[in-house]
């Protein structure tokens, strides 16, 4: 019999075989497309992860080169120098004061007598 009057052929149980396969690859391509550990979401996951660590990376890069230009300054400007001696360590020249106020807002103040939370009767 031949395959124009609906006898089969020897390749037959092959094709089938093979389309077999080929199904089930397709299937355990697409779970692992949607489930799998290399999967979109994964794929999303790590998109939102790249944009955080570029944000990261730029904010420090920022902040090196503030870092840099301070070098700088304090290695060639002496009055640069002197100013940031005067701000951080209190350093006053001879015949100044120095006045040191705390962080205080003016209403919790011991000076003012009054916190905002006490009554006055």
């Amino acid at each position: 019999m031949n395959k124009s009057m609906g006898g089969t052929t020897k390749g037959g149980g092959w094709r089938s075989t093979i389309i077999f396969l080929v199904v089930i690859i397709n299937l355990t391509l697409v779970f692992r497309l949607v489930w799998g550990e290399q999967s979109v979401a994964a794929w999303q996951g790590l998109k939102g992860t790249l944009a955080d660590t570029q944000a990261e990376l730029s904010a420090l890069d920022l902040k090196r080169s503030e870092l840099s230009r301070e070098i700088r300054l304090l290695q060639a400007d002496a009055a640069y120098v002197e100013k940031v001696i005067r701000q951080r360590l209190n350093y006053v020249r001879p015949g100044e004061i120095l006045y040191l106020f705390d962080d205080l807002r003016p209403e919790e103040s011991i000076w003012t007598g009054v916190a905002v939370n006490d009554q006055i009767e």
